[in-house]
C-alpha cells in the first residue's frame, strides 16, 4: 500500500547521519498518517526535536496522488556528544538537500509537497523576507530546496479560513505528464526571468543576490530538462 512508503524514509543515510521515523499515527482519513523524522546521529543518538513532522496521504479517488504537508527544522540540537557537537545546521553541510530528495522521492508525478516557511530558522525567515520583497518562490531558499527535489512548480500558499488555515507555506507541484512538466516549466522559467530583469537593489542585495544565483541555476535545469 502506498500508506507504507512512510517506511522508506527508516534509516535512510544523509551525509553522516540516518533518519529515524518515529511514531506514525492514523489521522481522521483513512489514507492520511501523521508522521515525525528525527536525525540520528553514528552511535544512535537522535535529534532533540523532529527535522520533519507532517502528513502524508497516500492518495485518493479521481486520480488524486500521494502529498506531504511538512514543517521542516533545519537547525537541530543533540544531547552533548564530544565527537559530533551538540548543534547542527543542514543547510551548512548540504544536508538539506539530501533530505528532500528524499522526501521528494516519496511523491509521484501528479503528487505534492508542502511546507511551512513560518518559524525562527534561518531558512523560514530568509525565505518569509523574500517573499515579501517579490523573490520568486522557486529561488527563495525554501522553494530551492522544493525545486532540487523534482517539483517543477512552487507556489506560495495560504489560504483564509477564518482562522484555521494553519501557516503559510510553500506548496510544490510535480506534473503528472511531460506536457503539464513543460507547462510548469514554463510558468516557473517566466518568473525567473521576469525576476532576473528587474533592476537590482544594492539595500537588498543580502537576499537578491543569493537568489540571482539559485534562479541561474533553476534556469540551467529546465533548459536541461526540455531538451
Amino acid at each position: 500500500m502506498k500508506s507504507s512508503l512512510l517506511q522508506e524514509l527508516k534509516d535512510k543515510k544523509v551525509g553522516e547521519y540516518l533518519l529515524y521515523l518515529g511514531d506514525v499515527k492514523q489521522l481522521r482519513l483513512s489514507s492520511w498518517k501523521g508522521f515525525e523524522l528525527y536525525i540520528k546521529k553514528p552511535g544512535g543518538i537522535l535529534s532533540l526535536e523532529p527535522v520533519i513532522k507532517g502528513i502524508f496521504s497516500s492518495g485518493a479517488k479521481d486520480g488524486i496522488q500521494s502529498w506531504l504537508d511538512i514543517v521542516y527544522w533545519e537547525e537541530l540540537e543533540f544531547q552533548k556528544d564530544e565527537r559530533f557537537g551538540k548543534k547542527i545546521l543542514l543547510s551548512s553541510k548540504n544536508l538539506d538537500s539530501r533530505l528532500f530528495q528524499i522526501l521528494g522521492d516519496l511523491i509521484p508525478p501528479g503528487g505534492h509537497m508542502m511546507v511551512s516557511y513560518e518559524g525562527e530558522n534561518p531558512i523560514h525567515r530568509n525565505t518569509i523576507k523574500s517573499l515579501s520583497i517579490r523573490i520568486p518562490p522557486a529561488a527563495t531558499p525554501l522553494g530551492f530546496l522544493l525545486f532540487r527535489s523534482g517539483f517543477q512548480l512552487i507556489k506560495d500558499w495560504y489560504l483564509s479560513e477564518g482562522g484555521f488555515e494553519g501557516p503559510r507555506k510553500l506548496w510544490a507541484e510535480k506534473a503528472p505528464d511531460s506536457t503539464w512538466a513543460k507547462i510548469f516549466y514554463g510558468k516557473t522559467a517566466t518568473q525567473i526571468r521576469l525576476f532576473q530583469e528587474k533592476e537590482r537593489r544594492p539595500e537588498l542585495k543580502a537576499l537578491e543576490e543569493p537568489a540571482r544565483e539559485r534562479a541561474i541555476e533553476i534556469l540551467k535545469t529546465i533548459h536541461s530538462e526540455s531538451k
